[in-house]
């Protein structure tokens, strides 16, 4: 009897992790037995190691060490990092505003909520029509007498420095950064507004000294997401970058589908170049957040 209570107190004390169990292990297997995967492939098949000796082991990674592979990794991982801080911040600031006007404008947050059941690819199609030289505010412009002709208006889509990429991600990573944290700021605020109020804080203080260092590590962890996305997606760039723009998943396609099974192990080699970065930058934050704990959530 004694046994089954303490078996009983045990369960208890992890029903928590037993819940999410089967899900933890749904993920785990496919996700590790992907990586591995991948990893074989990229190293190469039993017949390829065959012909090429097993000095050429890593073939595909010997490939990759040139100047304009390492050109592509900064651009990727440039890009990405964009897209997450400034999605990161315009996201917290619109979140807060939103917490503040939700007594009055409740439609609000539903209209940010939109473009987050909207694809990316399709989100790319839309800024296309709506951004070329020959789409929409281009025409808008030209009919209101702003530019003279069409090819005057700024070149937005497939331009050299991405700024159509950023605007395509920033459009869908916003409302999704809003809608993970926008729930909680809204909680945090009723919590604390009296007791700030109290003791003579302004709204500004207390969104400073309360509310950010509560939730940094959730904010924090949303742009890691939109981070490790945006460094790994494929449309958005496929459709709105320059052909010289570099980004390693689009160059990564090409060498998948377009130069036969010999180039297949490259391409695979490139998606665990990524991988390998997007888990070293999660790691750095999760060591940080650590760090950040020890030294009782100081923020400034």
């Amino acid at each position: 009897m004694w046994e089954k209570n303490r078996l009983r107190v045990q369960l208890n004390s992890y029903k928590g992790l037993l819940g999410i169990l089967p899900a933890l292990l749904f993920m785990l297997f496919f996700f590790i037995g992907g990586s591995f995967h991948a990893l074989y492939l990229s190293i190469g098949s039993s017949h390829q190691i065959s012909l090429l000796g097993e000095e050429d082991l890593l073939w595909a990674y010997k490939e990759l060490r040139n100047p304009s592979f390492f050109q592509s990794i900064a651009v990727s991982v440039g890009i990405a990092a964009a897209v997450a801080v400034l999605s990161g911040i315009i996201g917290l600031l619109t979140a807060i505003f939103l917490a503040t006007k939700s007594a009055r404008w409740k439609w609000l947050h539903i209209i940010f909520q939109l473009p987050i059941g909207i694809p990316h690819l399709l989100a790319a199609y839309l800024l296309i029509q709506v951004f070329m030289q020959s789409g929409w505010y281009s025409r808008i412009a030209y009919y209101f007498g702003w530019i003279d002709k069409l090819e005057e208006f700024p070149v937005l889509v497939h331009d050299e420095w991405g700024i159509g990429v950023l605007l395509a991600y920033m459009w869908k990573e916003v409302p999704f950064i809003v809608l993970l944290i926008y729930p909680f700021i809204l909680k945090l605020i009723s919590d604390w507004r009296d007791q700030a109020r109290a003791l003579g804080s302004t709204f500004s203080q207390t969104v400073r000294w309360v509310i950010i260092p509560i939730l940094l590590p959730m904010w924090v962890g949303g742009m890691w997401v939109v981070f490790a996305f945006a460094l790994g997606a494929y449309e958005i760039p496929a459709l709105i970058a320059s052909t010289s723009f570099g980004s390693i998943p689009v160059e990564a396609f090409h060498e998948y589908s377009q130069f036969g099974l010999e180039r297949q192990p490259i391409a695979i080699a490139m998606n665990v170049v990524l991988a390998v970065i997007s888990l070293l930058v999660g790691s750095l934050l999760i060591y940080m957040q650590m760090d950040w704990y020890k030294r009782g959530r100081r923020v400034w």
